[in-house]
């Protein structure tokens, strides 16, 4: 579990200290207040730990004079660490790199230089006792995952004003031809595959069977009534024939899968089959969420607004799902909602605010969480006693 980030210099935070430490923490402020920011500092040093040089975000001192430092405080097993880190962005007249990692206090690297976490392991001979140390380091910050959950709407996007909107919007075909999908699952093996929600199901389906009906459990009528079936059927595709053959009448077929959905009962389409594209807003965005979930397996979850388009009546139940798996998969989000913030409750929520262009972020006191509690106990609910501060 992620346990407390130090950020300092790093766009809109020019020094925040922000206590994690909860299964579910909700980040609640105005817009422009920094809280995406704060996401952005968790996804960045986790991907610096673990020299990943595709990151999407970038240092963006606050003072390009000076250095951008991380603190990222952690526990694994039981077993608590400690990465420190402290940058000049690139270019910049004061070249500074700085890293140390430490686990119950003792350390196990600190360094100057260029050398990353990966290149350690890489260099270390096998069976040697640093490995043994590190690799679980690796693995963990490598599950730390951003999701911006954009909403595209694709059904009203098409030609090639989907594919300039990223690779969610290029996810909207009925079918997916099984090159693409070898395609695909060589990036994932390597680390790199797109964030296809249809190429995810489609891989479940082929080679993790529970997973997929695990799923299908979460979305169906016995869970939360929006998809009672999710169907992928194996096709075969008419493939335009090369131009020196295009006078031939014979042409080749192209292997592929289809991938349909059926509305849950009682909802509009029920009984019918639609494409990815055809799915509503807000059933396409907590099918992209909870496939995510299931298949990405990542040790903390970092979620932009997760009521974007869900009814709050359903949004309760869907918390409650985020809430099952976070033993394994910690969430971070940011919200606006009065639902979120009373399901997440008084312990998860931290309040970011602005001041003079810089970010800070409060946990509720131990006399505010003790008013809090009393307050939903006889009189209301916690987002009307944070409307009182």
């Amino acid at each position: 579990m992620l346990d407390f980030i130090e950020i300092k210099n790093f766009r809109s935070c020019e020094s925040v200290q922000l206590c994690l430490g909860e299964p579910v923490v909700a980040l609640l402020g105005k817009n422009g207040a920094g809280k995406t920011n704060v996401l952005h500092a968790i996804q960045l040093v986790a991907d610096l730990c673990v020299g990943e040089a595709e990151s999407a975000f970038s240092l963006h001192p606050r003072d390009t004079s000076k250095p951008t430092s991380f603190t990222l405080k952690f526990t694994i097993d039981s077993h608590a660490y400690e990465y420190r880190t402290r940058r000049s962005a690139v270019p910049s007249k004061i070249e500074v790199f700085e890293e140390s990692l430490t686990k119950e206090d003792a350390s196990l690297f600190s360094r100057t230089g260029e050398e990353t976490l990966p290149t350690l392991l890489q260099i270390l001979p096998k069976g040697h006792q640093a490995t043994a140390e590190l690799r679980p380091v690796a693995d963990y910050l490598r599950a730390v995952r951003y999701y911006s959950l954009l909403q595209g709407f694709q059904e009203h996007f098409v030609g090639p004003q989907r594919s300039s909107l990223g690779d969610q919007w290029s996810d909207s075909s009925p079918v997916i031809e099984v090159a693409r999908y070898e395609a695909w699952k060589a990036e994932l093996a390597q680390g790199r595959a797109r964030r296809s929600v249809q190429l995810r199901l489609l891989h479940l389906f082929l080679t993790d069977k529970p997973s997929f009906e695990e799923l299908k459990t979460l979305l169906g009528d016995d869970g939360l009534g929006l998809l009672s079936d999710i169907r992928i059927e194996p096709v075969r595709l008419r493939a335009k024939p090369p131009a020196e053959k295009a006078d031939k009448l014979d042409e080749a077929f192209e292997s592929a899968y289809a991938i349909s959905f059926t509305p849950g009962a009682g909802l509009a389409g029920a009984g019918r089959s639609f494409r990815y594209s055809g799915l509503s807003a807000g059933t396409w965005r907590i099918l992209q969420l909870l496939t995510y979930l299931v298949f990405d397996k990542n040790s903390c979850m970092l979620l932009e607004q997760p009521e974007d388009s869900i009814h709050p009546g359903l949004l309760a139940k869907v918390v409650d799902i985020l809430r099952t798996y976070s033993g394994r998969t910690q969430l971070i989000c940011t919200t606006h909602s009065p639902r979120v913030m009373n399901l997440v409750g008084p312990a998860g929520i931290r309040l970011v605010t602005a001041t003079n262009g810089s970010t800070t972020v409060d946990a509720l006191s131990d006399d505010s969480l003790k008013v809090a509690e009393g307050y939903l106990q006889d009189e209301g609910t916690l987002a009307e006693f944070l409307d009182t501060l």
